[in-house]
């Protein structure tokens, strides 16, 4: 298993938010990325450098991103997960959310998205 982290900047006055934190590991033919944190301008990146690196070479027939730990979910968030499902097809994998936060769920049915992704 892999663990990756950055920091998200806090905005003046306010309290910092958590650090993303990102772990890889396999269930069978499946890779599973943790997502711990807020997904953020600041944060987006890493995950979709990630989900490259677990897409390069021979990819795994199902990718899932659990989704549980995430704390923050902004507009970011969104376009990363658009374009990690976009280079998920392209490799001919399936994407999965598993268990997404209530943030997630709130986030995605406010742009009417959450109907667009397989959850678990």
């Amino acid at each position: 298993m892999s663990v990756h982290q950055a920091p998200s900047r806090a905005v003046r006055g306010t309290p910092r938010r958590s650090t993303l934190s990102l772990a890889v590991a396999r269930e069978g033919p499946a890779a599973v990325l943790s997502v711990r944190g807020p997904l953020d301008m600041d944060t987006v990146g890493l995950l979709v450098d990630l989900v490259d690196g677990v897409m390069a070479g021979q990819p795994p027939p199902v990718l899932v991103l659990d989704m549980s730990g995430v704390d923050f979910f902004s507009a970011a968030g969104i376009t990363a997960l658009l374009t990690v499902r976009g280079r998920v097809a392209s490799g001919g994998c399936t994407l999965v959310l598993r268990e997404p936060s209530r943030i997630t769920v709130t986030v995605l049915d406010l742009v009417g998205l959450r109907h667009q992704f397989t959850t678990d």
